[in-house]
């Protein structure tokens, strides 16, 4: 379907501009970004594209293509209702903006069109608030910088959609980068880019199309798990996060926590924290099996220490491990959504193909395997006038 016919049939004018935003991989540093730790992520050539004019009335009003639902709501009359559904995550960032006091003067029609899979540990939510928090400093010239776009989509996410996320997914798509991946320190949100450049070797993203909603899902129960864990610790510790642990402080841990499950989370947390230097270090390097091998133990401790992979993923890995793989982990949340695995570029086609065949065999359900291409973040696509 054409998007501009489709915007057209919807809001009865012409699309103005057209902007997009990636998707996200996380290399490495899985559920740290909460506990202050450091990640390794990367925005992918996977977009979510809005189609945007303006309204001469205060009506923020959206259409997904995707869904095929449409939704309008004052400015002055947004609140969270999950009647609202995706909506919300359009609407929260108009209503983030003017609680901290931006001033948005007129409303948008806004076509939402997304390749980015849901629920497909990809971040569509992260990518889709950083898009419509670029798209109104863009219209309305509100002056905020990449590093802003991303904290006021957390905001957003956070206060007004209910997820207690970290910065990692608005932070990776909003300051993305072709070609490389960003090391991003979660607590104090500084960051540095490295190289991804592996030669004969990419990364590929495995699908499980095993549907999950993040809010409803553990998510968020891990993070109560890692509270409890840090109120424990700091009867004798001095720390503000899990990630302030090092290795050698987790047998005094142990002795500290006396719930067998939440030290397990603590474990996963601190040595997941060190695995992210280690991959850094060996990216510098272009040491491989380093690499490979960091991947396969960042899965095994997401898989047994903090118990959040589940059948699919965890049966996507082991394809992709038998079909070759250098290494292959779990990425996103967990609980279903999708795999990353570490090949040879000239062994992809062999490669999908033995994924697909593994997977449909112990899963049935048929995966998706796809390259991805580390591409820059958000940006106005077309400008129609011109």
């Amino acid at each position: 379907m054409n998007l501009d016919q489709l915007f057209f049939d919807n809001f009865y004018t012409s699309p103005e501009s057209r902007y997009k935003a990636p998707a996200r991989i996380n290399l490495i540093g899985e559920h740290i970004d909460y506990n202050g730790g450091k990640v390794l992520p990367a925005a992918i050539s996977c977009y979510i594209t809005a189609l945007v004019s303006k309204r001469d009335d205060l009506v923020i009003a959206t259409y997904s293509s995707n869904i095929g639902s449409k939704y309008a709501v004052e400015l002055n009359k947004i609140k969270y209702s999950k009647e609202y559904d995706w909506a919300n995550y359009v609407f929260g960032v108009f209503y983030t903006l003017r609680a901290a006091g931006y001033r948005i003067p007129f409303g948008l029609n806004i076509l939402i069109d997304s390749q980015i899979p849901l629920g497909s540990g990809l971040s569509s939510s992260a990518a889709l608030l950083d898009l419509v928090t670029y798209i109104a400093n863009d219209i309305y010239n509100l002056g905020i910088s990449m590093k802003n776009i991303a904290k006021i989509a957390q905001n957003c996410e956070n206060s007004f959609c209910g997820l207690k996320c970290g910065i990692m997914d608005q932070a990776a798509i909003a300051l993305g980068l072709r070609d490389k991946c960003i090391l991003l320190d979660c607590a104090k949100f500084e960051y540095e880019y490295f190289d991804l450049n592996l030669g004969d070797y990419t990364f590929v993203v495995m699908k499980t199309n095993k549907p999950r909603s993040l809010v409803e899902s553990k998510y968020n129960k891990r993070v109560e798990e890692c509270e409890k864990a840090l109120s424990l610790i700091n009867q004798e510790f001095n720390v503000n996060n899990l990630c302030e642990l090092k290795i050698e402080d987790l047998t005094r841990v142990e002795q500290l926590i006396n719930d067998e499950t939440i030290y397990r989370r603590v474990r996963h947390v601190v040595t997941e924290n060190d695995r992210v230097y280690q991959f850094a270090r060996a990216l510098r390097h272009n040491n491989i099996e380093l690499l490979g091998q960091l991947l396969d133990d960042s899965h095994s401790s997401l898989r047994y220490d903090y118990e959040v992979t589940g059948e699919h993923l965890d049966t996507i890995v082991e394809a992709a491990k038998v079909a070759g793989a250098v290494g292959a982990r779990m990425t996103g949340a967990g609980f279903g959504g999708c795999a990353i695995a570490l090949i040879k570029k000239e062994d992809f086609k062999q490669f999908k193909a033995n994924v697909e065949h593994y997977y449909y065999s112990h899963i049935g359900i048929m995966p998706d395997v796809f390259n991805v291409d580390i591409v820059d973040g958000p940006s106005k696509d077309i400008d129609y006038h011109h």
